[in-house]
């Protein structure tokens, strides 16, 4: 069900015009009209970036069901490709609708670096190749990878997905803009903090990580019986070691691998 508005998402402003854009487009009246129905969005990038938040925004703003294609799951049934193209058809039949897939790469590496030898896994991909340039029922796809340097060219390039968008570290500006989202879901006023000290003090931080601060202060605030402060956000991001700072390689050598493979989901601006 729909619980998530594009107001949930601090930044990302690129991918956000871009969802916009596309809201009247999906429809049966766009259709009638000769009007290019959208086929599917992929997005990758660091974990905790918000690609999977992104995903469940949509169906609030194009007015479509969720359908979450788990493919852990389905490589966990006796017969893989059987159940992938069952899964696949059933979408369609509850078109239109948006099928989400989380970690896409699955279904084409089974998460492993090398593919694994598994024939299974090349057809599951092929299927899905296949599917995704000539269905023709209303089902968009909205798909996320974290670990992108699997993704195949072939698999990326335009005609399977509308468009490949990268989510990268949150810049400032994002940063503060996450900082005022999670601060209001805790019923805090944003602007006793400040927000520009907040975002600078974490530079390097994911979305995940903004939030999860936000989270610790409060409670800390709550078991002492007081409301949160900037005091209590700022301890616990001095208490806190972003996965930028133990990752900094790994993190690097998948901007490398985006830069000219994918669009960036922010606009520019300080770091």
């Amino acid at each position: 069900p729909p619980r998530f508005s594009l107001d949930d998402i601090g930044g990302l402003e690129n991918l956000k015009e871009w969802l916009r854009k596309r809201q009247t487009l999906f429809t049966r009246e766009a259709v009638e009209a000769g009007l290019p129905v959208p086929k599917g969005l992929l997005m990758m990038g660091m974990s905790g970036c918000g690609k999977s938040l992104s995903v469940k925004t949509i169906p609030a703003l194009w007015n479509l069901p969720l359908f979450r294609l788990d493919m852990n799951l389905v490589f966990g049934t006796a017969n893989p490709e059987a159940t992938f193209h069952r899964a696949l058809k059933t979408t369609e039949g509850l078109a239109p609708a948006i099928l989400w897939i989380d970690e896409i790469e699955m279904a084409i590496t089974g998460g492993r670096e090398a593919g694994g030898g598994d024939p299974a896994l090349g057809r599951i991909f092929s299927t899905f190749l296949t599917w995704m340039q000539e269905k023709e029922a209303l089902v968009f796809v909205a798909a996320t990878a974290n670990r992108i340097h699997l993704l195949p060219a072939e698999f990326i390039r335009k005609g399977r997905f509308d468009q490949v968008f990268f989510l990268d570290l949150p810049n400032e500006t994002e940063r503060k803009a996450i900082f005022t989202v999670h601060l209001k879901k805790r019923k805090v006023d944003p602007s006793r903090f400040d927000v520009v000290f907040l975002a600078k003090a974490t530079k390097g931080f994911n979305g995940a990580e903004i939030e999860s601060v936000v989270q610790a202060a409060a409670i800390e605030a709550f078991n002492e019986g007081r409301t949160v402060t900037e005091d209590d956000v700022s301890r616990t991001i001095t208490a806190t070691v972003p996965l930028s700072r133990t990752m900094d390689e790994q993190i690097k050598a998948i901007k490398s691998w985006a830069h000219n493979r994918a669009l960036s989901a922010s606009r520019e601006s300080a770091s």
